[in-house]
């Protein structure tokens, strides 16, 4: 029967994951193989490609997913299918050692050789064969996995796995041919343990327990939680804790603590903090456990932090909770051995990721093995609940068609980028994360507008000058020019000072008509960026072509003989007809403009509607001036600019009553240039009046 058991988990996780092997690239999969990590782009199947992708691909220290990403690539560049094949066979490989696993260590509870019999009988009636494969079985296709199967770079996560658990099979298989006086074989099998293990060291942090859980095992399944009086037990107890501080000083260096307190200064919370809120999160991966329907999954979580023990009240009762879980695998230990190990073996393989270290505060892949004996003892329980076999089993079945339904939904949602943080979006609509990658991924479509719409969301939540530098991007190429300017300019203010925003500033600026400064960006990108020829380049042509063509009138005239469809260079043509005073030819031009652009392109047509309300104004056409700032009002009631030219028309014309309203609604839209207000000389009429007194003195 075990070929078939292990048949069976083949197909079922086969096709539970049948439709994830044109899933997208998401989120940390473009930092670590696609564009960000060049180190893992091999081109040439060689040593030294391997080394390179091994020691400098990232995260640093998980060397064999980097060679693998790199394997991956050499053959199919980005094409996700590789990608998803290579995770899908390691889900699978980890589940067949899992069966193994389990089904030794159900061996090891029934057997009656003085050695390893325990009180607690399993259900006679059932086979260790049959409860592995149930057990294996919903881990296998439980929807939960999904985040470490289908999230193609979190192979980091099932890789590990998937060598932990085969370290810890050779050393249990091992240990039972020591018993049997096979000396070879199990000699064979140690060996296969510390390969293995030196693999799951290689592939990610969390194997760090591993040494640790090695001797747990030994000493609940095979030394029957006897008092350590041995030299020679206490000997491997020293090598365990040696193996386990080499681990960890592998990966955390001399100063574990100061690498601790270092992981903490780009995060938004504190150590104390974290803390508090794993209490939440462990409990929050056990319902998970339970109820993973698919509307609760989610790679990118907005999860509230603790910040005391009664703040917020869950978190006291979630540390009671923890608390009392280790206590009943304490008193467990003894009656109920299997129960007793599968709680030390999720807390304890929780304990690296869900502690001190200042990583993300929760990510569903961290379930992955962590999980894996409470679905042993779950299927365990589930025969001893219901006494009759068949039905017993019809109920796992039932669970584990609902299981796979529910995976086959999530799975669903990777199909690409859009779909993927879409669903983020919907599920934390308070994080600004999500919206940036869903615009990012719109701005890859060249859906520019839809990625601006999710872009300014992020930024209502958060700012950030990398969005900035997006929406500068997403602005230009649907050429809204102005409004890049302001945006690349925004990304600057926040200190995010790379040639590319120079660059980019620089020809948002060109295509305004704004040279000189263009040139200067130009410039200042590239002497930030030495090796770019091309920046120096641009810098040198725009010079020539400002000499060519001597004055601004003739240069904008030319730019726009080059770019007829551009309606800011005749802006800024508009804006010199006003400064050689012909205020007709002006009108002119911005009437044209108006007529072709639409109010979508906002920030150009509003500078148009205020240049002709001021021209208007000039020429004493006082109503046709209000007209154009009301519209204004209608297209951007939020901008304060046009309140204030209102209440600047009303006074002037005398109507105090009218001024006064509108520079107060100016003032709570954020109008907050006050030597403007003092120094206007239209405001003459109010400025008398006790509101305009009381604004001067409180300002």
């Amino acid at each position: 029967m075990t070929g078939v058991f292990i048949l069976l988990l083949m197909v079922a996780g086969t096709l539970v994951y049948s439709n994830t092997f044109q899933a997208s690239f998401v989120f940390d999969d473009i930092n670590f193989i696609t564009k960000n990590d060049p180190n893992v782009h091999m081109t040439k199947f060689s040593w030294d490609a391997l080394k390179k992708a091994a020691l400098e691909g990232h995260p640093r220290h998980r060397y064999l997913p980097n060679i693998s990403f790199a394997v991956n690539y050499y053959f199919g560049a980005e094409n996700t299918f590789g990608y998803h094949l290579v995770n899908l066979v390691i889900h699978l490989m980890t589940g067949i050692f899992l069966f193994f696993l389990f089904q030794a260590t159900l061996r090891l509870c029934i057997r009656e050789d003085g050695v390893c019999f325990f009180k607690n009988r399993l259900p006679s009636s059932v086979s260790p064969e049959m409860l592995s494969f149930f057990a294996v079985l919903i881990w296998l296709v439980h929807p939960v996995q999904t985040n470490a199967v289908t999230y193609i770079c979190q192979r980091m996560a099932s890789m590990v796995a998937m060598f932990y658990i085969l370290s810890l099979l050779c050393y249990i298989i091992g240990r039972i041919n020591f018993r049997k006086g096979k000396i070879k074989t199990a000699v064979f099998l140690f060996c296969g343990c510390v390969i293995s293990g030196c693999c799951a060291v290689a592939s990610k942090e969390n194997a760090g327990t591993l040494p640790v859980f090695i001797l747990f095992y030994e000493w609940f399944f095979f030394q029957d939680l006897k008092t350590i009086r041995s030299y020679r037990t206490l000997l491997w107890v020293i090598i365990g804790g040696i193996v386990f501080a080499a681990v960890v000083i592998h990966f955390m260096g001399l100063d574990p603590f100061q690498r601790i307190l270092n992981s903490y200064t780009r995060r938004e919370f504190t150590l104390p903090q974290r803390v508090m809120t794993e209490f939440r999160v462990v409990v929050y991966y056990l319902s998970l456990l339970f109820y993973p329907q698919p509307s609760r999954l989610i790679l990118d979580h907005d999860y509230p932090l603790s910040f005391a023990f009664l703040d917020p009240f869950s978190t006291l009762s979630c540390f009671v909770l923890i608390l009392g879980i280790a206590g009943l695998a304490v008193y467990l230990a003894k009656k109920e051995r299997l129960f007793s190990f599968a709680l030390f073996w999720f807390l304890g393989n929780l304990l690296i990721e869900s502690s001190v270290i200042g990583i993300e505060i929760i990510y569903e892949h961290r379930m992955y093995l962590p999980t894996m004996f409470l679905y042993l003892v779950l299927t365990v329980m589930v025969f001893r609940v219901v006494r009759t076999k068949r039905v017993a089993a019809g109920v796992l079945i039932l669970c584990v068609i609902v299981l796979c339904v529910w995976a086959h939904q999530r799975n669903r949602i990777w199909e690409n980028d859009v779909t993927f943080w879409a669903d983020s979006v919907k599920k934390s609509p308070q994080k600004e994360r999500p919206y940036q990658n869903l615009a990012y991924s719109l701005q890859l479509r060249k859906n520019f507008k839809d990625a601006l719409v999710y872009y300014r969301k992020s930024l209502a939540i958060k700012p950030h000058p990398v969005v900035y530098f997006n929406i500068g991007l997403c602005l230009d190429g649907i050429g809204y020019y102005c409004d890049a300017v302001d945006a690349y300019v925004n990304a600057l203010k926040l200190n995010y000072n790379t040639p590319q925003v120079h660059a980019n500033l620089a020809k948002a600026l060109t295509h305004i008509g704004e040279f000189n400064a263009a040139v200067s960006h130009f410039e200042n990108a590239s002497k930030m960026s030495p090796s770019d020829p091309s920046l120096k380049k641009s810098a040198l042509g725009l010079k020539d072509f400002l000499n060519n063509c001597r004055t601004p009138e003739q240069c904008i005239l030319m730019s726009i003989r080059q770019k007829p469809d551009n309606p800011a260079l005749r802006f800024k043509l508009g804006m010199i007809y006003e400064k050689q005073g012909k205020p007709d030819q002006a009108v002119v031009v911005y009437e044209k403009i108006l007529n072709e652009i639409g109010e979508s392109d906002r920030k150009l047509y509003l500078l148009v509607l205020n240049r002709m309300a001021v021209l208007h104004a000039v020429k004493g056409e006082v109503q046709q001036s209000l007209q154009l700032l009301q519209k204004g009002i209608e297209v951007a009631p939020d901008n304060p600019y046009f309140y204030y030219e209102i209440a600047a028309f009303y006074s002037a014309v005398g109507e105090v009553k009218n001024s006064v309203a509108w520079l107060d609604m100016a003032i709570k839209k954020g109008y907050q240039n006050f030597d403007q207000i003092r120094s206007d000389r239209r405001l003459e009429s109010i400025r008398n009046t006790q509101y305009f007194q009381n604004l001067i003195k409180m300002k």
